[in-house]
């Protein structure tokens, strides 16, 4: 006998129906457990941003853009206020909190490249380990916001960069306000877009390290672009390098110049300590300047000028960093120092080879190093003319590491080895070496053997026979007992016109074929007369 499922109570969910069979008993307890348990799993979940989600609402995505700003704003500031107290308290003022949060606000401008006047003397050479720092936060609170917004380019890294830019922008103006009275921002809308620029470039950085670069951006570097690129990061390490090298050098050179500067400006060791630390901050412009001297455009202080080629004497500061540049006397080795930029060069020529492949063609060989030394002297050009400026308008006014010389020489002392590493071999194929007689390319070769297995045509064997003056038959041709002419063997004693043992042999083995068809020929003369004797005796 079959049984029938229960039908559920009319009126009621199946899920909620009533069995009908014995009830379980229920306690209180176990009541109100059971609501419980239904009520929590109909809430609905909170949405909170995740990284790599992209999930939130406005508000949080408006939460998550002002904490990375004014973090980046507010952590670069903080940052700012020991050092200022402890170059105040080493120069012989007394230290308070309120001097301290002043004196860190034209250290933060600054940190942004924003020049200020003193006095009304503008002052323009500003220390660049400061800007990178703040770079460097920048682009880590980009990299933060902008994966707890999702990760995606074209949603989240837009607004990420942009509120940089504002943030940055309205800090800048509102700190040129806040600046003591002594102190005044030379440009106000000048202030403003040197802390945007600063700020988005960084932000960029961030941004791209996050999400990576554009779908668009791998397209058009998976080709030639790519390999430009890195060549560009292999010479761009060795300029580095050799700015560090020469730098280095210099400053054991002139160790003791340096010690007699530091202690003449600051006697005692805690004076001696901030002093090193203002040489800390200068240590990045030490380094543009190491590589401007190493590229051939020298360093000017003033009147003052220092090159590997030259130098022009003149007043420098009382400030260690200046004391290594050779300002009376260059050292005749000093020459020998452009070549260093030139193995950088052939280094960044031998990366883009290597990326571009075998089988790549002339112009891509010649494209990507060309390309790779543009970037790189561009980029060696604009901390150039980052690190330089107005110095007071005094004596040493101003300080130049000369930016477009530094492009024009980055061009030439890399660019050309650079073009010539990648692609020499290829485009000496292209250049004639010599006269007619030099070395035949393989399309030459195979051209000659087609014209060798080619049936010589009528109009050829005329021209032989009235260069020449021979009968108007082949070389090669056999000759019967009747003087007929049988059959032809064009290749069977051809000689061959190109020899692959040198120039020499080839006209020798000339010469004998020469001498061999003078031969057939004379012997032809002979057989056709004993053959014109023998009729005549017949007859």
């Amino acid at each position: 006998m079959s049984t029938t499922p229960p039908r559920p109570a009319r009126g009621r969910p199946a899920s909620r129906a009533r069995s009908t069979g014995p009830a379980p008993e229920r306690s209180r307890g176990g009541r109100a457990t059971a609501v419980a348990e239904r009520e929590r799993g109909h809430r609905r979940p909170v949405r909170t941003p995740t990284r790599g989600t992209g999930t939130g609402t406005g508000l949080d995505r408006l939460r998550i853009l002002l904490v990375a700003t004014m973090g980046a704003v507010l952590a670069g500031y903080t940052m700012l206020v020991p050092v200022a107290a402890l170059l105040t308290g080493t120069g012989g003022v007394e230290v308070t909190a309120d001097g301290a949060l002043a004196t860190a606000v034209p250290l933060w401008l600054a940190a942004h490249l924003i020049p200020v006047a003193v006095d009304g003397r503008p002052f323009g050479v500003l220390p660049l380990l400061p800007t990178l720092v703040v770079v460097a936060l920048v682009a880590f609170c980009s990299r933060w916001a902008v994966l707890r917004l999702g990760g995606r380019v074209r949603h989240d890294a837009g607004a990420v960069v942009a509120s940089q830019v504002g943030a940055a922008a309205a800090v800048a103006v509102l700190a040129g306000a806040l600046l003591p009275r002594d102190m005044a921002v030379t440009a106000p809308w000048a202030s403003m877009m040197g802390a945007g620029l600063v700020a988005g470039t960084a932000a960029g950085i961030g941004v791209v390290h996050a999400c990576g670069a554009p779908a668009a951006w791998q397209r058009v570097l998976s080709g030639w672009p790519g390999a430009a690129l890195a060549g560009a990061r292999v010479a761009a390490a060795g300029l580095l390098l050799v700015a560090a090298l020469v730098l280095t050098v210099a400053l054991l050179a002139s160790a003791s110049d340096v010690a007699d500067t530091a202690e003449r400006i600051a006697p005692g060791a805690w004076a001696g300590f901030g002093v090193l630390v203002l040489s800390v901050g200068y240590l990045p412009n030490a380094l543009v300047g190491a590589l401007s001297w190493a590229l051939g455009a020298g360093v000017s202080v003033g009147i003052a000028r220092s090159g590997p080629f030259d130098a022009e004497p003149g007043p420098l500061p009382p400030f260690p960093p200046v004391a290594v540049l050779p300002v009376t006397t260059v050292p005749t080795a000093a020459v020998l120092v452009v070549l260093l930029p030139v193995v950088a060069g052939v280094l960044g020529g031998i990366a883009c080879r290597r990326a571009l492949g075998e089988d790549a063609p002339v112009v891509e060989r010649v494209a990507a190093p060309a390309t790779a030394a543009v970037v790189v002297a561009v980029g060696a050009a604009v901390p150039a003319a980052l690190a330089g400026g107005a110095l007071a308008g005094g004596p040493y006014d101003p300080v130049s590491f000369h930016p477009w010389a530094v492009l024009g020489c980055a061009l030439l002392l890399v660019g050309i080895p650079a073009v010539l590493t990648c692609a020499g071999t290829e485009l000496a194929r292209h250049v004639p070496m010599g006269g007619t007689d030099r070395p035949r390319t393989a399309v030459d070769r195979a051209r000659a053997a087609r014209d060798r297995r080619r049936t010589p045509t009528v109009a050829e064997l005329v021209e032989r026979r009235r260069t020449a003056g021979a009968p108007v038959r082949r070389a090669d041709a056999t000759w019967d007992d009747d003087g007929e002419h049988g059959d032809v063997h064009p290749h069977r004693h051809a000689v061959s016109d190109e020899e692959p043992d040198g120039a020499g042999r080839t006209a020798s083995r000339r010469g004998a074929a020469d001498e061999g068809a003078s031969e057939r020929d004379r012997d032809r003369g002979d057989h056709v007369a004993d053959r014109d004797h023998r009729a005549d005796r017949a007859d």
